[in-house]
């Protein structure tokens, strides 16, 4: 079929499905442009809830440590203005404890550390065997060059078994050879309390010293607690150096899960304070959402495709029609090749186009040899089978700018377009030799063709051109066959 006949022929289809790629793309991008938004707006919702749990947390945080640091400030001044009384001992002082334990809610506890690493709890109830710490980190700043309020490193008592954060102060003289005065605030005392306002399942609450040392943390672990991030990519980039903020942390440092971090830090205590919630919990309406409105979009497209598809088809039906009859017209129904209709279509399109563009053509006409006589041996429908051999073999053997036809009887004609006759004369010895090398059982002696072949003249006519090319073939016929012969007619 003519280019031009399929572009008119294809045209409402064209346009059918570019009104359907444009409505899905519409829809799609409708459907992207929501989910999108719908995404931002859950994010930053739970940002703000994020920010205001870190304030409560952050007030909550700061009222304990300063409940400890009020306690730590009395208790020492009682040492200091009784220097000759050992407090673990002193009914005054355990009076002054209680009360300031019952401040406190029992959240923070006094202990002493003496000179020697001996740990006493207040009232010591005449202990006989003190504990040593004079290994732990709070004792040993204490002893050292610090000498100061000191938050150390959680740590599981030796005496209870439970996690504690011990905060120090120093003794510098005091009865009962005392030298560390020192407020444990256990960390199972304010779980609860955080555990309650964790967003869960997946979000945290920690609180951090300001050097990455982790204090506490909600939930609890014991293989977390006192670990440090301070090599942590969210450490050097957000917490340590931002006073308050939010970001998404793509692989916690204590879980690896991805969760949104609100920070702040403690500008009276060396702290600081991060409450999460896990993407997956803050996206988890949002995935679902998203995957209802994929659903619902897809079968949209699906019944916007379904119509198109009907309608491509009823219109398809009628083209399928005339391509089909045209085929058939344009067809030899026997080889396959195109028939002498399609052929005579082909020369004057590539005739024009030789004009236009001064480029060659060969035609080249094929008979086969003694073919009335394989008809008369071995019956028409063997016959048949011949030429249908010999056309597969001519069509295998073509380039794809060239063309075969079937002329009628047992002629075929080649154009091989913009190829000169010498060249194109070793094509076709290419193909006589092809069809000679046919495997015919049937045929013992095998079966051959001869051609002649014509280059075309510039203002020749096609009817001219297929002349002087039958003219060749006759003069191979007359030399003996299976042979191509070229036209030598001079031009007049």
């Amino acid at each position: 079929m003519p280019k031009l006949k399929l572009d008119l022929n294809s045209r409402n289809h064209r346009i059918v499905w570019a009104m359907l790629c444009g409505f899905l793309l519409s829809l799609w991008t409708c459907a992207i442009l929501w989910s999108l938004w719908e995404r931002s707006s859950v994010l930053t919702s739970n940002a703000r809830i994020l920010e205001q749990l870190t304030n409560a947390v952050q007030e909550q945080t700061k009222a304990l440590f300063q409940q400890a640091n009020t306690s730590l400030l009395v208790a020492s001044d009682w040492i200091a203005n009784h220097p000759t009384e050992d407090p673990a001992t002193s009914a005054e002082f355990i009076r002054l404890v209680e009360k300031l334990r019952n401040a406190s809610d029992n959240l923070v506890d006094l202990r002493l550390v003496t000179r020697e690493g001996e740990l006493r709890y207040i009232p010591d109830h005449g202990q006989t065997h003190h504990t040593k710490v004079n290994d732990r980190d709070y004792f040993r700043e204490q002893s050292g060059s610090h000498k100061g309020f000191y938050i150390a490193n959680p740590v599981i008592s030796r005496v209870t078994g439970k996690w504690g954060i011990p905060i120090s102060v120093p003794i510098e003289k005091s009865g009962g050879n005392i030298a560390v005065l020192f407020a444990a605030i256990e960390l199972d005392r304010i779980a609860n309390a955080f555990e309650g306002q964790r967003l869960k399942p997946s979000g945290s609450i920690a609180v951090f010293r300001n050097d990455g040392t982790l204090l506490f943390r909600s939930p609890m672990s014991d293989t977390l607690e006192g670990i440090s991030i301070a090599q942590s990519a969210d450490w050097k980039n957000y917490l340590s150096v931002q006073p308050k903020g939010i970001f998404t942390s793509q692989q916690s440092p204590l879980d690896h899960v991805t969760r949104m971090v609100s920070h702040a830090q403690s500008g009276n205590y060396p702290l600081v304070l991060v409450v999460t919630k896990g993407m997956d919990d803050m996206l988890a309406s949002w995935v679902l959402q998203t995957r209802i409105l994929c659903v619902v979009t897809l079968l949209i497209s699906a019944f916007a495709v379904g119509i198109s598809y009907v309608l491509s088809r009823s219109m398809s039906s009628e083209i399928a029609a005339r391509s089909e009859l045209e085929r058939l017209m344009l067809t030899d129904p026997l080889t396959g090749v195109g028939n002498r209709r399609l052929l005579d279509q082909r020369i004057d399109e590539e005739i024009v186009r030789a004009q236009r563009y001064k480029r060659s053509i060969t035609a080249v006409f094929f008979d086969v040899d003694h073919f009335k006589a394989i008809n008369d041996q071995y019956g028409h429908k063997f016959g048949d089978m011949v030429l249908k051999r010999i056309a597969d073999s001519l069509s295998g053997s073509l380039r794809q700018s060239d063309f075969v036809g079937r002329y009628g009887g047992e002629e075929f004609v080649v154009l091989m377009v913009e190829t000169a006759i010498d060249q194109a004369w070793t094509l076709v010895e290419r193909m006589r030799q092809g069809i000679e090398n046919l495997s015919m059982p049937e045929l013992p002696q095998g079966v051959t063709v001869s051609a002649g072949l014509a280059q075309w003249r510039p203002e020749e006519s096609a009817d001219a051109l297929l002349q002087r090319s039958d003219q060749a073939l006759y003069r191979a016929k007359a030399q003996g066959r299976n042979r191509s012969c070229i036209d030598l007619s001079v031009k007049n």
